[in-house]
């Protein structure tokens, strides 16, 4: 250091084409703008000895102003080199023969740091600025008005007050900010406490009686806290809400909540589509509202003319009130207008699905950027060989990113406010990564079997044989449309987020917002997911509410006539999953064979044949399934005994023959046989599902697909077609029970689901007849009906047929035979 300072050399050797010495500039700037920290002595060289810990000072700093000038011509010369380096001006030299320019450039110097720690002294309420916003209104004024203050710290505090009022969202990156944010924090004694909050949460799913309840906790900034969540049916939720917050956020905070819940008239607003949460206090700006309220409050909705509907035995819950009738309803309930929250991020990420550190990047799932203030943003990628990305302004502070192939890497998001012309414009950037497919997940999840149960939708015994499997030329291509890409990154974002579950509510507001409106019921799709192994549903135990869970990848060990093996891979295969399968099966001299369901909006399954298939299976470490193939008695033996009465319901809808579906209660029964929904107010049981008619015996369940069945066993109505390939859907609504559709599946080594046939969305399985034999010993002859009018020996393949297929090496699979023994 005292090198650079007497003689303006270094002790090493710079790199090449640059300057080598700017860290000792650097470090005499910090020099003088920290010397009010020495009590004894404001003395440059005095400090910078402390600093270094030796006792002589360094008296001589003759090089320095050589150095700051060296410093700028290099800058300057840079930057007509067109290098990304700013032109340097220097400031006129301050006090100080050598450390004039040092002392112009340090900001702040410790004089102006001396008198604004006095200004904080003399006023509470300038202790108490708690953001940049505060420091423009309140010490601004007296800062661009106090000779006393230096001419650097008053044209900064003149700059920021102006574009604090020109809105600028940046001003945390300013200078006359940076300068005061240690003083501040100087002054300011950790508080006793964090200032949570607690607030209700309203989650919807497809009608507005699928509402969930939970109460969270928050700090001032509207992060939720981990101190645990109460969730259950309303009145679960509000009954133990009051004692729940007081333990978790203290009497002064939940008073308001408390009080409401106690008046029995809880405003909510809405955060995101389909989650409101509680506003205690009436928004700054009008916004749509709806109400909580107990039943003894029913009048009140009357007022606004909104229906309130039931959502328990204790409450009900209005339908959205008009961001016109917001002042008028909070004035009516005698509640105060809270002032804006804290900020957010300048940048800040909205929507998306996060995969590992960062995002999914496939164009339907990548989120929109959002921003405040008036500043200009731009993306680039940190690599030169990155994707190519561009933002479309929705709104004047929102942007959606468009990206013609999938992003991959790191990306930088550059805010620039440059609103005060021939001043420095603010700028912040931030890196946010992209993976263009889910990261595989280590290890799932595990279900809490304490809070979530399956359903089994019909009993099963050991069949006496193997099913016959699907006997028919594999014509079928993988659809490559826009569809069926939305569909595949569908399945990402499932898979990415779903490594603890998914709640019912958010993967159908998933499903629908990147498969779009014109497709097929996303229950169906759903269904299909399941069916094929992809999903596994469970419901709660003390609520009603259902959850989906990711199922770990499998192997299932399948046989064509000749013998010939192959692998079928089952459970949540996300791309990454699948391509592992291929190159595993690649490198063991396997052939991946993709069959693709009845649809776009169907998995396709991947089977792998070949010699290297013990090699191959043995490399992935996945278990092999050794399940029997199983099938239910005949109905009505297959059903479980279910404890459920439905008395303590309400009926909600009733089965439709002519629709086929459910539609409203009120309906005139036609036929013998009826079908009916009921559904609990408190919210507290699943739904049931009572059939009755044509069978002395009353057939009540919780299973809705084991519900429709019967109902159409009972009535000998059939419920499916069969062409001699495929089983489709006459009804509206209906899937086979559970164990039925996954042993078509596996007869066929495709997925079941919905299809596009004669104009209308249905659903759709690829099996045999074999398989369509053992449905119809379930469910009785008429529950499939035939409508190929070719007969049984027609649809089967000639020897040559079969040798022509041999010598092109199609697999065919004809029976199910499962491994010997288990293998991982």
């Amino acid at each position: 250091m005292n090198d650079a300072l007497v003689y303006g050399v270094v002790p090493f050797k710079p790199a090449p084409g640059l300057p080598g010495f700017l860290r000792y500039l650097v470090m005499t700037c910090a020099i003088v703008a920290t010397a009010d920290s020495n009590d004894i002595t404001r003395e440059f060289g005095e400090n910078l000895a402390r600093v270094f810990g030796t006792q002589s000072p360094f008296n001589n700093r003759s090089a320095l102003p050589g150095l700051w000038h060296r410093l700028a011509n290099w800058c300057n010369e840079a930057h007509a080199a067109g290098l990304p380096i700013r032109k340097v001006t220097l400031p006129p030299p301050g006090t100080g023969k050598h450390l004039g320019i040092t002392n112009a450039i340090a900001f702040p110097s410790w004089r102006d740091l001396r008198r604004l720690r006095q200004l904080l002294d003399r006023r509470a309420e300038h202790r108490s600025i708690d953001g940049p916003a505060d420091a423009a209104r309140l010490l601004c004024p007296i800062v661009e008005n106090d000779v006393s203050f230096s001419p650097a710290i008053r044209r900064a505090s003149a700059e920021y007050q102006q574009l604090y009022l020109k809105k600028a969202s940046l001003l945390g990156l300013h200078r006359f900010w940076m300068a005061l944010t240690g003083l501040l924090k100087e002054h300011r004694s950790p508080p006793s406490e964090r200032g949570l909050v607690p607030r209700l949460e309203l989650t919807f799913g497809a009608t507005l009686d699928d509402a969930e309840l939970r109460c969270v906790v928050t700090d001032r900034k509207g992060n939720s806290e981990q101190l645990g969540v109460l969730e259950g049916f309303p009145d679960q939720v509000l009954a133990q809400a009051p004692e729940w917050a007081i333990a978790k956020s203290g009497n002064h905070a939940s008073e308001a909540l408390v009080l409401a819940i106690e008046r029995g008239c809880i405003p909510f607003v809405e955060a995101r589509f389909g989650v409101w949460q509680t506003a205690l206090l009436q928004p700054p700006d009008p916004v749509r509202c709806l109400l909580l309220l107990s039943k003894q409050n029913r009048d009140v909705a009357r007022h606004w003319g909104v229906d309130a509907e039931p959502v328990g035995e204790n409450w009900l819950l209005t339908a959205p009130i008009p961001a016109r009738d917001c002042r008028s309803l909070y004035q009516y309930m005698g509640l105060g207008i809270g002032t804006p929250g804290p900020t957010s991020a300048a940048i800040a990420l909205v929507g998306g699905h996060r995969s590992g550190s960062g995002y999914l990047g496939r164009e339907s799932l990548l989120p929109h950027i959002g921003i405040l203030g008036p500043g200009v943003l731009t993306v680039r990628p940190a690599e030169d060989d990155g994707s190519r990305c561009e933002l479309n302004r929705e709104t004047a502070s929102l942007f959606s990113m468009v990206a013609p192939t999938p992003l991959k890497g790191a990306y930088k998001f550059r805010l620039d406010e440059d609103i005060i012309p021939a001043t420095e414009p603010l700028a912040i950037e931030r890196s946010v990564t992209f993976f263009p497919d889910a990261l595989e997940h280590a290890r799932l999840g595990d279900i809490d079997e304490t809070t979530w149960y399956s359903h089994e939708e019909a009993g099963v015994h050991s069949a006496s044989r193997s099913p016959l499997l699907t006997d028919v030329i594999d014509e079928h291509r993988v659809i490559d449309s826009e569809r069926s890409a939305r569909f595949q990154d569908l399945m990402e974002a499932i898979y990415a987020g779903g490594r603890t579950g998914w709640s019912e509510q958010d993967l159908v507001l998933t499903m629908r917002a990147v498969l779009g409106e014109d497709g097929p019921s996303v229950w169906d799709v759903l269904r299909g997911l399941m069916e094929c192994g992809w999903l596994r549903t469970t419901s709660n135990l003390r609520w009603r509410a259902r959850r989906w869970w990711l199922t770990p990848p499998s192997l299932v060990v399948v046989r064509n006539a000749s013998g010939v093996a192959g692998l079928l891979l089952v459970g949540s295969a996300s791309a990454n999953i699948r391509r592992r399968f291929q190159e595993t099966a690649r490198a063991a001299g396997c052939t991946v064979t993709e069959r693709p369901g009845p649809s776009e909006y169907t998995a396709s399954m991947q089977l792998a044949t070949g010699r290297g298939l013990r090699e191959m299976a043995r490399e992935l470490g996945w278990s092999v399934d050794e399940r029997r193939i199983c099938v239910p008695a005949a109905a009505p033996h297959c059903w479980s005994q279910e404890h459920v009465d439905e008395s303590r319901h309400k009926r909600v809808a009733k089965w439709n023959w002519k629709a086929g579906g459910f539609r409203n209660p009120d309906i005139p029964q036609t036929g013998l046989v009826s079908l009916e929904r009921f559904r609990r107010e408190r919210g507290d049981r699943d739904d049931l599902y009572v059939v009755v008619g044509a069978d002395p015996n009353r057939y009540v369940t919780t299973s809705r697909a084991s519900a429709i069945s019967e109902a159409h066993r009972r009535a000998r109505i059939a419920m499916f077609s069969w062409d001699g390939s495929r089983l489709f859907r006459n009804s509206a609504d209906g899937h086979l029970v559970e164990p039925l559709a996954k042993l078509a599946m596996l007869s066929a080594c495709r997925s079941p689901g919905p299809a596009w046939l004669d104009g209308r969305w249905t659903y759709v399985y690829e099996t045999t007849s074999d398989c369509v034999t053992l449905i119809r010993t379930v469910f009785g002859h008429g529950f499939v009906q035939q409508t190929s009018t070719l007969e049984p020996t027609a649809s089967r393949l000639s020897a040559e047929s079969i040798g022509w297929l041999r010598n092109r090496n199609l697999f065919r699979a004809e029976n199910l035979t499962l491994p010997t023994a288990g293998q991982r």
